[in-house]
């Protein structure tokens, strides 16, 4: 084989099956959820209520059944289970919507690539990206990010419902199949879409930029590595150019991941804030998105109360975004 045909034949994840995406994808997804559950717990609680915090919340979750537990291990197995509560439907959305997302974020790229005669964005370093995704022009980065997450944010939008509901101390149901129940009595199917334009408002424009940043970030970390001492770590192919060694890429993607996903957070966190509130509280916020951001910036501390629950969901979004990815692109790099 020629040393032309060798730079197609590195890109082999361009052909993989969309199952290996989805089965990648869910694995990652799941892993995050699960590991990171009480961050989102804590946050619903936080986003609630205007008067919610950080410490009132904690207190609320721990201090009645410590107080009943009748010894230390009986205590600790209650504030385990208060803390990973609403943990199957997280992960089922997560697990689920990320197997989905990342086959059609993989899919829209591939055939952005094929079509387009300029699609990389890997620069003119000789140390190749630290991605094994496929590479197109930041545009289209943006672009394909914000409509998979939005499509796949539609069809997981009753299994979101259903957690922020059971995560949430406003309700009390024993299990999710009274949750369901009672958002039907109350709401009929309707109501299992409930805040869908705060959340398409809040994860399309979110996926869009993590995944620009992501890329982006990934693309300049070649150069600034070649000057730094982790140079040793390159690995040298075809006589010129470098690859990332196994261990100082999944570094690079993790970092890449976190640092994106921090910032597309605070950016679309008033969207959080406003679906969730819509999500718990339909009969007071209604469905309508722009008077339920009104009602809120009225009632309560203005701005500041748009942010609620901004900390834990920067930390809980970092947190997974560098587990999820970066498990996703070594799973796809190994297949």
């Amino acid at each position: 084989m020629t040393s032309a045909q060798k730079p197609a034949q590195s890109n082999t994840t361009l052909n993989n099956s969309r199952s290996q995406h989805i089965i990648s994808g869910f694995v990652s997804g799941f892993a995050s959820s699960a590991l990171l559950q009480p961050l989102d717990l804590l946050k619903t609680r936080i986003q609630q209520s205007p008067s919610s915090t950080l410490r009132s919340s904690w207190q609320e979750l721990l201090l009645a059944d410590i107080s009943n537990a009748q010894n230390t291990r009986d205590s600790t197995l209650k504030v385990l289970r208060k803390l990973w509560r609403g943990t199957l439907p997280s992960v089922l959305r997560t697990s689920v919507g990320s197997g989905l997302y990342f086959s059609t974020l993989h899919s829209m790229r591939s055939y952005i690539q094929t079509h387009s005669a300029s699609s990389t964005t890997s620069g003119t370093s000789s140390v190749k990206t630290s991605s094994v995704l496929p590479q197109i022009q930041g545009y289209a980065n943006l672009l394909t990010g914000s409509f998979a997450r939005g499509a796949v944010g539609f069809v997981m939008m009753p299994v979101t419902v259903l957690k922020v509901r059971f995560e949430s101390s406003t309700y009390v149901h024993s299990s999710l199949f009274q949750t369901a129940k009672a958002i039907y009595n109350a709401h009929g199917v309707r109501g299992f879409f409930y805040g869908f334009g705060a959340t398409f408002v809040r994860d399309a424009p979110y996926a869009g930029i993590y995944v620009w940043m992501y890329e982006y970030t990934k693309s300049i970390a070649p150069a600034l590595l070649l000057r730094s001492p982790f140079a040793g770590q390159l690995t040298t192919v075809d006589g010129a150019s470098q690859v990332l060694s196994s261990p100082l890429s999944v570094a690079v993607n993790s970092i890449c991941a976190g640092f994106s996903a921090t910032t597309a957070v605070t950016l679309s966190n008033p969207f959080d804030t406003v679906k969730t509130r819509m999500q718990l509280f339909p009969d007071r916020y209604g469905t309508n998105m722009w008077a339920a951001f009104a009602a809120i910036l009225r009632e309560e501390t203005g701005i500041r109360g748009l942010f609620d629950g901004l900390g834990l969901r920067a930390v809980k979004k970092g947190l997974s975004s560098g587990i999820a990815w970066c498990l996703y692109e070594e799973m796809i790099r190994s297949s």
